[in-house]
């Protein structure tokens, strides 16, 4: 399976290349504003660190069915969603832990520290409808974000405003009832100010099993200039999700021996508010605050044993609430055309309660814990321009939590440009903590308050080279990355417990091409392997092998058509029913067309495993088969 997806995107290389030969013209190379890797002004050019971009265009252009199927088309990202949208997803970034990577939409952290996962974050909640674009930053970033970037940061950013005042209703059906709706209102609310709402509707309808997904949605972006120097921007987020599905290492549809599902009623609540002030030329100043509120009832029917636990788990549930309020100010100062510093300072507070039932043998157990902490935190970061075509840059953080030893994360970084060509060199190296979730902390089964905090440390070197006068380029990376402490459940002893040093290294090969105005493919190919250190063990859930390419074709001017592959190598998976397992890897295709009706209206049509290929991506979790949809999007 692997050598045919190899072979078809050798053909899609070589389509590209000889019709990029064959063409004139020059396509300038995407180079977008970030506000995620750094607190300076940066590009993907000019930040030492590893970051990839999704844009508006892309998502379009590819008419992904969510932000779980978009975010498989990252490279280094490899995501697992048992079931359908009511499982949980999982985002393994570079084979780290999914509590691993630091999840923000519109820079407000979602992480939850409360929940069995370890502070993970589910993002089947995310409408891709509202998505103007994604941020990627990959590596130890706890110098500029602090806690919880041990592996990386994920930034989805929402559509603003967008110049003129637009009203527009989107609605789609497909499959096994699976419907999503949305209405949006975007607009200048005066010259200074403008003013975007949303509210949105999704149901993944039953095209497997047990699985149920229904997600409500809220949310709100405003963006204010009181004079010429000044800017605010505020966020407003509310989802209200209920979900169902088998529970976890039960086997799934396939090997379940309870077959009732867990049910999840979860509801999210998000505000943040960003001031900027330039007050000269040279310096200018940053306030940003945010807020967050988690809330969760979780009921599970528990898993009957089997080969890997006689015992199986019991009947479960749990009513968590976590709260996170942030504060942060910072000054930003060119000293110079060739220094500019940041520097600031932070405090977070965070609360959770849970309160957790487990009935063993009829009888119920009852626990509850409740943690409250505060982090104070400084910090600096500053990039120094040597020569016209080479930058150094580095950061600095003291974080100061409630319970723990003061932690120090450093990173350093270079860029270089060699010219006549613009081929790009970078180098990098990070450090990244974690503090232990309130749940491994708290809980009375399997945490322990005596747990210590998680560390990473990574370092990579890559290079982007430009082809053809900017009409394509091709991208390689190399990194490894160290984790210490992770904590981890043990079986022998039954409760949550830090393990040694975990290794993760790999590389990534991408590449991509515009021909002409009408012809765009892209592939990506990600190898990475995971080791713990003095211990044959496997982590699960990591492909070391991962493949994807896509293309779209404006076919007519008002008709395109796209369609996307993905490849998984073998994956290590494991049930209570059947113990350990190889999952087999897969290739699925997926296909779409959309069409501009007439102004102000698009309609597309999407088939999601077109092939209708078999595979799992959890034990007993079989792919639901073709999946067709339609959408209609009217705007004026």
């Amino acid at each position: 399976m692997f050598r045919g997806f190899l072979f078809s995107m050798g053909l899609l290389g070589l389509a590209a290349t000889g019709t990029a030969l064959a063409q004139d013209e020059t396509v300038p190379l995407s180079n977008p504003v970030l506000v995620t890797g750094s607190r300076l002004p940066s590009t993907s050019a000019t930040t030492p660190v590893s970051v990839t971009v999704v844009t508006r265009d892309e998502i379009d252009r590819l008419q992904p069915a969510n932000a779980v199927h978009l975010m498989r088309l990252v490279p280094g990202i490899h995501i697992d969603l048992p079931g359908g949208l009511g499982g949980v997803s999982s985002i393994y970034l570079r084979g780290a832990d999914p509590n691993y990577t630091q999840i923000l939409i519109d820079g407000v952290q979602v992480n939850d520290p409360t929940n069995s996962r370890g502070g993970s974050f589910d993002i089947s909640s995310i409408d891709i409808r509202s998505i103007e674009r994604v941020e990627i930053v990959r590596g130890s970033q706890s110098a500029v974000r602090g806690a919880d970037a041990i592996s990386g940061t994920i930034n989805f950013i929402t559509r603003g405003a967008g110049g003129a005042q637009q009203y527009s209703v989107f609605v789609s059906g497909g499959a096994h009832g699976g419907r999503r709706g949305s209405v949006e209102e975007r607009g200048s609310l005066s010259p200074r100010a403008d003013l975007a709402l949303r509210a949105a509707y999704i149901d993944d309808g039953d095209a497997t099993e047990g699985n149920r997904f229904h997600n409500r949605l809220v949310s709100a972006k405003s963006e204010l200039y009181p004079s010429d120097d000044m800017s605010f921007r505020l966020v407003a987020r509310m989802s209200d999700s209920d979900s169902s599905n088998f529970p976890d290492d039960s086997g799934g549809p396939a090997f379940a021996v309870r077959r009732d599902s867990d049910t999840r009623d979860s509801t999210e609540i998000s505000a943040g508010l960003a001031f900027e002030q330039e007050v000269s030329s040279q310096w200018s100043y940053n306030v940003d605050a945010s807020a967050y509120r988690h809330r969760e009832l979780f009921v599970s029917p528990g898993v009957a044993g089997g080969v890997r636990n006689a015992f199986g788990t019991p009947v479960n549930s749990s009513e968590s609430v976590y709260d996170r309020f942030d504060l942060q100010a910072s000054a930003n100062v060119s000293v110079n055309d060739y220094f500019e510093v940041v520097a600031g300072a932070a405090i977070l507070e965070e609360s959770g309660i849970s309160d957790s039932r487990l009935i063993t043998g009829g009888s119920p157990s009852d626990s509850r814990f409740s943690l409250r902490r505060t982090t104070q935190s400084g910090f600096t970061e500053a990039r120094w321009r040597v020569l016209p075509g080479w930058s150094l840059q580095a950061g600095a953080r003291i974080d100061n939590p409630d319970g723990f030893s003061s932690q120090a994360s450093l990173s350093a970084g270079s860029v270089y440009t060699f010219s006549p060509r613009g081929t790009e060199w970078k180098l990098s190296w990070g450090e990244g903590f974690k503090l232990p979730s309130f749940f491994a902390l708290g809980n009375a089964i399997v945490g322990d308050p005596t747990l210590r905090l998680e560390s990473s440390s990574s370092v990579e070197t890559s290079v982007r080279l430009p082809l053809l006068n900017g009409r394509g380029e091709v991208g390689a990376s190399v990194f490894r990355t160290y984790f210490y402490d992770s904590i981890d459940f043990d079986d022998t002893l039954n409760r949550l417990v830090n393990r040694g040093e975990v290794v993760t290294w790999g590389s990534e090969v991408t590449t991509s091409w515009v021909l002409g105005s009408s012809v765009t493919i892209a592939a990506h190919i990600t190898f990475v392997d995971t080791d713990i250190r003095d211990d044959n063990e496997e982590l699960r859930n990591r492909p070391k092998w991962r493949a994807g390419g896509d293309f779209s074709w404006q076919a007519l001017r008002d008709v395109k058509l796209s369609g996307r592959t993905l490849y998984v190598g073998r994956v290590l998976d494991s049930s209570i029913p059947t113990g350990d397992r190889s999952l087999n890897d897969y290739t699925r295709f997926d296909v779409a067309a959309s069409w501009r009706i007439a102004e102000g209206w698009d309609a597309a049509v999407a088939v999601d495993n077109i092939f209708d290929n078999k595979y799992e991506e959890a034990v007993g979790f079989r792919a639901p088969g073709i999946l067709p949809r339609m959408t209609l999007r009217v705007a004026f």
